[in-house]
């Protein structure tokens, strides 16, 4: 039986995005099958030697016996210096156009591709995930949440705020761009990357969440829909977003109780000081497996300790709320209501 081919992995990060770009790719060795060899691609613009350094290390001393090796691309800022870099979300830097450009920055025997933003924690197996049969699409990705349909009203527009003027159906779903296996055949043959920069800059501020926008009016009808559980967001901590027909409750638990991969988007991370975000605990435990662990001033024991127990306390708070709900929902019908007694006709 032939060998598989290496898993192929690519990000992009600046020198501030070090240390999450560093716990994403060490927990992507420790969940590998030790069976499959590993390519990484990263695309940098300032980080430099020292810390290069550093990062491998971290990465390479958490292997089993598979074959890890590191390719380090520079990021041509000119191809995207005219992109906005804050817009409707101020995170955003230079380095999330990099996906667009990742296609053509990888060699050229490189088929297959698994992008990945930096601030997500891997729980699984990604060789199953650059394995996936992704029906002969462009990219497969995870239809997002919150947004499930490019018409999904957002900042009085809709998602896609041109969907009907590109004859994209309302109901096509929208995904979520932070993790996507790449068909990197028929993106360099369909010319995705330069529509896509082409759609950006001609629309510029129009566009919501930026290259996620742009990628989702290029290729409404070129990807393919993958498992919930390998982009498991905050969305699904709150059950409301989950609604039918877009998702299933069992679609709901499934990713909840067992993510394949967990992504702290938005603009508040588990790394930023005092953060109290849910699920930080999976960023903690990679962390320590790094060499930046005994140097980042920021994680004090509090906090170190406080992710654990933010969770707890979080599980509890929701499970307090429910119980406070039935008990107003119980005294209302009991005559309470706000406070005061309704008589009912009785003196």
């Amino acid at each position: 039986m032939p060998a598989k081919q290496p898993v192929t992995v690519a990000c992009a990060a600046n020198e501030g995005y070090v240390i999450p770009m560093t716990v994403m790719l060490t927990s992507i060795v420790c969940n590998l099958n030790p069976d499959r060899d590993l390519d990484i691609y990263i695309i940098e613009s300032d980080i430099q030697s020292e810390q290069r350094e550093k990062i491998e290390t971290s990465i390479l001393q958490n292997k089993k016996n598979q074959r890890v090796g590191i390719h380090w691309l520079k990021l041509d800022k000119s191809l995207i210096d005219d992109l906005p870099v804050a817009g409707h979300v101020g995170h955003i830097t230079s380095e999330t156009y990099a996906r667009l450009l990742a296609p053509d920055l990888l060699p050229a025997t490189c088929h297959r591709l698994v992008w990945l933003d930096c601030d997500v924690v891997v729980l699984a197996d990604i060789s199953a995930l650059h394995d996936v049969d992704d029906d002969g699409q462009t990219v497969a990705a995870v239809s997002n949440v919150v947004h499930p349909y490019v018409s999904s009203p957002l900042y009085g527009s809709t998602v896609v705020f041109n969907h009907a003027e590109l004859g994209i159906p309302a109901t096509n779903r929208y995904f979520q761009a932070g993790v996507m296996v790449v068909n990197l055949d028929l993106w360099r043959q369909r010319n995705i990357s330069l529509r896509t920069l082409h759609y950006l800059k001609e629309h510029q501020e129009k566009v919501i969440y930026h290259d996620q926008g742009g990628l989702n009016a290029i290729l409404h009808d070129q990807w393919f829909r993958l498992d919930q559980r390998w982009n498991q967001t905050a969305a699904v901590l709150e059950p409301e977003f989950w609604t039918s027909p877009a998702y299933s409750k069992e679609e709901w638990i499934k990713t909840k109780n067992d993510p394949f991969i967990v992504h702290f988007a938005g603009a508040d991370k588990p790394w930023h000081p005092g953060s109290k975000r849910p699920r930080a605990s999976f960023f903690c435990r990679y962390f320590n497996k790094t060499l930046f662990k005994d140097d980042l001033k920021l994680f004090t024991l509090e906090s170190k300790i406080g992710f654990r127990n933010y969770v707890i306390l979080w599980k509890a708070k929701k499970k307090m709320d429910s119980i406070l709900a039935q008990l107003k929902t119980y005294f209302r019908g009991q005559g309470f209501e706000t406070g005061k007694l309704v008589s009912h006709g009785r003196p």
